[in-house]
């Protein structure tokens, strides 16, 4: 008999990006032998849908939507009441279950499984009288001292009742430790690292929504559109940019994909909510991948608008495509500059490196091979290796000593 799990995704959205490839791929590897139920809060959400997207068989997986804000109850005057408020918030996402995933950007609820791993996207907001840097208000402390005392007890018991924690890159374990106060764990994502070796095109490709502004974190594709425009106008011909991903059907996104396209050249190509093996095909295609999110952002004071790990970035990799990719956040984890890509910090570097590797295509070849190497440490294999069998080993026996207590209890009695 197979484990109860639940595994919630907590980033809501109207799209797969991700955290919803994560929260796919992982509930694939658990469907296997155990029960999966997959909570969510995207309301358009359908299973088909999202297996074909992220190139996965949820058949085996129930998909639950759950309707919240994410923020959970307010503190109020009486601390016992307020604990107990804390306590039942999404306490149904956790209750009756072996073992609960929370995939996070936000407050984690309590858990009330058997067991509880936490994978931290990114902290997005603080811990009581946390700044959002990761320093501790000390002034407001001392203004609100037993406000202070009991949220901060409050915090560690949430945090406790998780056994797990991890994030999904240094960027994020570094914010989880400052915003926090926890240590976890490096466990990067899974990502579909197979793609067949397939010859290359004359083609640029970038991934990734294409955010408005009230969406917080952008992708910045007005800038690699006018970028490769640059490029076209300085010389380089015979090259397409291909600059696909999510759209969300609101009249905002629609207004401003279509604005953003009538700023493309003639060889470049936007390509909206792009099914799964038409990506698949260009990233085996193209020949060099740009990324952009977080240009223009601190990431030292505005970390939540970079790029935390970058999953577009390393299934390029894996299909070959060399990456030119901003110097920020988690991309800098994954590529290696001048070996298998380049960073970049100017629009004009990204226009000098991807020219570099335009006029050279030995360079290119030999940056290829390296990134697909590069891309194996982040696969699917290396996420069940690294996180999903420890964890399951760890419930097992969680789980098994819960039973024989109990029918030592029992007998007892």
């Amino acid at each position: 008999m197979g484990l109860r799990i639940s595994i919630y995704n907590d980033p809501p959205g109207s799209g797969i990006g991700g955290s919803e490839l994560v929260a796919a791929q992982l509930a694939e590897l658990l469907a296997v032998d155990h029960h999966v139920d997959l909570f969510h809060r995207i309301p358009s959400l359908r299973l088909e849908q999202f297996a074909q997207n992220s190139g996965t068989n949820l058949s085996g997986v129930r998909l639950k939507y759950v309707e919240t804000n994410g923020v959970p109850p307010q503190i109020s005057h009486n601390p016992r009441q307020h604990y107990r408020h804390s306590r039942e918030w999404l306490a149904e996402l956790s209750d009756s279950y072996d073992l609960f995933v929370a995939i996070m950007h936000g407050v984690p609820p309590f858990c009330h499984a058997d067991k509880g791993a936490l994978i931290v996207l990114f902290p997005a907001p603080s811990a009581p009288y946390i700044t959002p840097q990761g320093r501790a208000a000390i002034a407001e402390a001392f203004r609100n001292p037993s406000s202070w005392l009991y949220q901060q007890w409050e915090w560690r018991k949430r945090m406790d009742t998780y056994q797990v924690k991890t994030a999904i890159s240094d960027f994020s374990r570094q914010w989880a430790k400052r915003r926090w106060g926890i240590d976890c764990e490096i466990v990067h994502p899974p990502v579909n690292t197979r793609f067949r070796p397939t010859e290359k095109g004359q083609k640029i490709l970038s991934v990734g929504r294409f955010a408005i502004k009230t969406d917080g974190h952008r992708k910045n594709q007005a800038e690699m559109i006018e970028t490769f425009r640059r490029m076209e106008g300085e010389g380089i011909s015979g090259w397409e940019y291909f600059c696909v991903g999510g759209l969300a059907d609101t009249p905002e996104h629609r207004t401003y994909f279509s604005e953003l396209s009538k700023t493309a050249s003639d060889n470049s190509r936007l390509i909206a909510n792009i099914a799964r093996d038409e990506l698949n095909q260009l990233y085996e295609q193209s020949a060099i991948f740009w990324h952009a999110a977080g240009f223009g952002e601190d990431d030292s004071v505005n970390p939540l608008f970079v790029e935390h790990f970058g999953i577009s970035t390393v299934e390029a990799m894996a299909a070959g495509c060399v990456p030119v990719v901003i110097n920020k956040g988690g991309q800098r984890e994954i590529v290696h500059h001048g070996v298998n890509g380049f960073h970049w910090e100017t629009l004009e570097e990204l226009k000098y490196y991807t020219e570099l590797l335009i006029k050279d295509a030995s360079l290119r070849r030999t940056m290829s091979e390296a990134a697909r190497a590069r891309a194996t440490f982040f696969s699917r294999d290396a996420f069940a290796r690294n996180f999903v069998a420890p964890l399951l080993d760890a419930t097992r026996d969680h789980t098994r000593k819960g039973a024989v207590s109990g029918s030592e209890r029992t007998v007892r009695t």
